[in-house]
């Protein structure tokens, strides 16, 4: 028997199983009896059906015409733009004109979703405030129904426009990455081209081969030019007896004197204000530049509407213009920056000789410059073969290398090396910061050199053009950053304008302006960095739209996995909590101010009141802070739960600090004005904070004690409930003092001061009977005891002035009486012998060191004595313990 058969066999057998059970009828539920007809087995009625939905009127959909037109308009801005993307244009301006058309297509889209979507939301909130309950079982009205539907139409109108709009953001978005990756591409192949190497002999040789053609070229094109201008030579004179007019307008003109005067930096000053020195240099610049670029610009568009500037001639002209008008920009930046043989004027720290130096090298970097771009236009002008122009390029790059280097070699020179063993701390701490830039550029002049010999010319070119540039955007950064800051100084002083402005007007404190002003000065320095670095990158294939897009996108928000990040957000959320505590803090102080004085509540309630109202709106305003974010603030407790082992652990010291400056607060044990005593310290109580509260001590010592060791702890609080308070002053007399009399003064006084109470009267007694005096009491209340406290010191001065004056001897401890009696006896014996003897010389420290010796056994001695005194058998006299002793 094989496989096959055992598999026919097993088949047969099952197939009457599974033919019965697909054969057995599923059970179903038997249909509900009628009423009245139920089952008697039935245990429990069946659940009541839930009720049928209602049904909507049907409502005619809601139109936005204009809506649907712009998203018609713009799907079909989007549909011809991505057809011309497709087919792979690369140049710029066609690219720049794209993405106009795209970004405006976009921000139409965005602007119609944000008022979309306000309209959406509140057309929710309608229709749900509308839509039953679950336990309503009463149908709503005909007009209800109506409104309900009007309602959802519109709603569902609303977003299929919302979606229409988002999917052209999208498609707009992708288009606008496209056109950006397009542009990096082309200026990658740009730089990266491969070219012939400078150093191959052939390459020479056809570029030998290529100059006479381009020169007749060249030549023809000048002459065509000329022929133009001489066929109509008086629109030809009135272009240039334009410029020559707006030159002559500048140097006659009233603000050719306002130049002068501050473009005129005198040697005999040796330390100019900041705001004179930087604002000079910017007057140097602005006026180099725009005098002639002015002049040049006029001279340009004149030709060009005289019409004698024919379109070949028309680029040539254009970059003429430009690199002349670069080439007096870079002039007047690099002396009004360096100022050679004017050191006090000079913006970089640098040395007469470097800086006298760097100057030539800086106006030939800047010709050099300004002959390549000039080149580069003649050779596309006139059609240059690839060899010519490559040749052109690198041999420009090198110069501007070699250049570069010479200037390197200059600013390394800062003097010999006994100049720079005397140079201070500080002036090497500045000068660190510049000389950090020359091995960088040591690194940028190699590779500019490189380039061309290794056959990339145009990364040579590249190179060279990026570190003039980056000594440009130096140089120019520098002279604003101390432009800016001396201006935003010298207007935020105390006598600046804006400083007195804001301190008369506004109500601003002195300190308040100069931190506006180090705010304001901080983001003008940031945005000159943020701008120096884009002028950079912008040679580097990075658009400003592109840039600016990309900000502005991620401003509104930007998303990291599932996380959307809202800049915009997060910043009006810092607003609104900035706001929240500015009001609670104005809330607080017209409390503090002006509201509560006015009650009958004492001082500790209204810091109570003050303090809590500050915990009310801080907390208030976070969590609006929180809402205006989008967070949700039962997440935020499911997190707080989950941190709250943490908490626990980590915080639980400060937590319970916090809880116990909540108790206080309420309970008030402790109230702001209090006087208490913690452990050996007194003091008054200033202030309940959050974590601790502040004690000052009579000693003018502030004591900041933890929250929760008041709470804990034990505390002697003197004016909790009332502010009256028992004071005694205890004094000693003499065994030979009348008690009554002593009692009777002590009433006196104390019932004869002004500040102490009458009910409950002064009391006194005899308290004991000391070892040297008796010992009296005297009791009495008074007041307040945070401002009577004194009294208590007032009255022992009575007391000293009244037993004095009474006769009332305050006796001095017995110890020392016989410690007197001694050294009278020792020095009458002294004096009975003569001078040379032993016995005479007693001295000072023998009796010192008897007294501290002895002086618990006089002590015993004294009280044994007294006791032997009043013995009644009289069988030891006093005078028998003394020989005794």
């Amino acid at each position: 028997m094989n496989i096959r058969t055992i598999a026919v066999f097993l088949a047969l057998a099952l197939t009457p199983c599974t033919a019965l059970h697909a054969a057995t009828p599923a059970a179903t539920p038997a249909p509900p009896a009628a009423k009245g007809a139920e089952s008697p087995a039935t245990a429990a009625p069946a659940p009541a059906a839930p009720p049928a939905k209602e049904a909507l009127p049907s409502v005619p959909a809601p139109t936005y015409p204009s809506a649907v037109a712009s998203l018609n308009s713009w799907k079909q801005t989007l549909d011809s733009v991505e057809w011309l993307l497709q087919l792979g244009i690369t140049d710029e301006a066609r690219l720049t004109q794209i993405r106009d058309q795209i970004t405006e297509a976009q921000k139409g889209a965005r602007d119609l979703i944000a008022s979309m979507t306000q309209g959406l939301n509140e057309a929710t909130e309608r229709a749900a405030g509308l839509a039953p309950g679950e336990s309503d079982t009463t149908p709503q009205s005909d007009e209800v129904k109506l409104e309900r539907a009007k309602l959802l139409a519109e709603i569902s109108v609303r977003q299929s426009i919302v979606q229409q709009a988002n999917l052209i953001n999208v498609r707009a978005q992708q288009s606008l990455d496209l056109i950006a990756e397009r542009r990096r591409a082309r200026f990658t192949d740009t730089v990266f081209k491969r070219s012939p190497s400078l150093i191959n002999p052939s390459f020479w040789v056809r570029v030998a081969e290529e100059i006479p053609p381009a020169t007749s070229r060249l030549v023809e094109l000048a002459s065509r030019w000329v022929g133009v201008m001489t066929e109509q030579p008086l629109r030809a004179a009135s272009g240039f007896a334009i410029a020559v007019v707006v030159l002559l307008g500048f140097f006659l003109s009233p603000w050719r004197r306002w130049q002068a005067r501050w473009t005129t930096r005198d040697a005999v000053i040796t330390e100019p204000s900041a705001l004179r020195k930087t604002s000079s240099a910017a007057v140097i610049v602005l006026a180099n530049t725009v005098i002639p670029g002015t002049c040049l610009l006029v001279l340009y568009q004149s030709l060009i509407a005289l019409g004698v500037l024919p379109d070949e001639i028309s680029a040539i002209a254009r970059r003429l213009f430009l690199v002349v008008t670069f080439a007096f920009f870079f002039y007047s930046l690099a002396t009004a920056t360096l100022a050679p043989d004017r050191p006090a004027w000079r913006l970089i720290d640098l040395d007469d000789d470097v800086a006298g130096k760097l100057v030539p090298v800086a106006i030939l970097l800047g010709i050099a410059a300004c002959f390549g771009t000039l080149v580069d236009a003649l050779n596309r002008a006139i059609g240059a073969p690839a060899e010519l122009s490559a040749a052109s390029a690198g041999v420009v790059a090198l110069t501007e290398a070699f250049l570069f280097m010479v200037a390197l070699c200059i600013a390394a020179h800062t003097g010999n090396e006994d100049d720079e063993k005397e140079e201070s701390v500080a002036t090497t701490h500045k000068r660190s910061a510049w000389r950090l830039l020359i091995p960088l550029g040591w690194l940028l002049a190699a590779t500019a050199v490189i380039g061309p010999l290794a056959g990339f010319v145009s990364f040579g070119g590249f190179v060279a053009g990026e570190m003039i540039l980056i000594i440009v955007v130096l140089m120019a950064a520098v002279l604003l950053s101390h432009f800016a800051d001396a201006l935003i100084a010298a207007t935020f002083s105390y006598y600046g304008t804006v400083g007195r402005f804001l301190r008369q007007t506004a109500g601003l404190s002195s300190p308040a302006v100069r931190q506006i002003a180090a705010l304001l000065n901080g983001f003008v320095q940031l945005a000159l960095i943020a701008f120096a670095v884009f002028v950079v990158l912008v040679t580097w294939g990075i658009n400003f739209d592109d840039v600016f897009g990309s900000l502005s996108s991620a401003f509104f928000g930007f998303s990291i996995g599932k996380f959307t990040i809202s800049p915009s957000a997060i910043l009006g959320a810092i607003l609104v909590l900035i706001v929240g505590v500015a009001a609670t803090r104005a809330i607080q102080s017209w409390l503090e101010s002006r509201f509560l004085p006015e009650t009958n509540l004492d001082f500790g309630v209204r810091s109570s009141i003050r303090t809590g109202v500050g915990y009310i709106g801080i907390i208030l305003a976070v969590i609006i802070a929180l809402s205006y974010v989008g967070l949700n603030l039962q997440n935020i407790a499911i997190v707080a739960g989950a941190l709250s082992v943490g908490i626990g652990f980590g915080l639980q010291s400060i937590i319970n600090n916090f809880v116990s400056g909540l108790i206080l607060l309420v309970e008030r044990p402790i109230k702001v004005g209090d006087r208490i005593e913690v452990g050996t310290r007194m003091g008054v109580v200033k202030r309940i904070n959050v974590r601790a509260t502040e004690i000052a001590t009579y000693d003018n010592v502030s004591v900041i004690v933890p929250n929760a060791d008041l709470i804990s702890g034990q505390v002697v609080n003197w004016m909790h409930g009332s502010y009256s308070a028992r004071l005694s002053v205890k004094v000693g007399t003499s065994y030979n003092a009348d008690p009554d009399h002593v009692i009777a003064v002590l009433l006196d006084i104390a019932g004869s001061h002004p500040r102490t109470l009458k009910s409950p009267a002064p009391f006194a007694n005899l308290g004991n009977f000391g070892a040297d005096a008796l010992e009296f009491a005297v009791f009495f209340h008074v007041a307040n005891i945070g401002a009577d406290a004194g009294v208590a010191d007032e009255i022992r001065l009575e007391i000293l002035r009244r037993f004095r004056k009474e006769g009332i001897e305050m006796p001095l401890a017995q110890r020392d009486r016989d410690l007197d009696r001694i050294e009278a006896l020792v020095r009458a014996f002294g004096k009975g012998n003569r001078p040379d003897s032993g016995l005479a010389r007693v001295e000072p420290a023998e009796f010192d060191r008897t007294k501290t010796d002895n002086g618990k056994a006089d002590r015993a001695r004294s009280d044994r004595s007294k006791a032997d005194g009043v013995k009644a058998d009289g069988t030891r006299t006093g005078k028998e313990s003394r020989e005794q002793a």
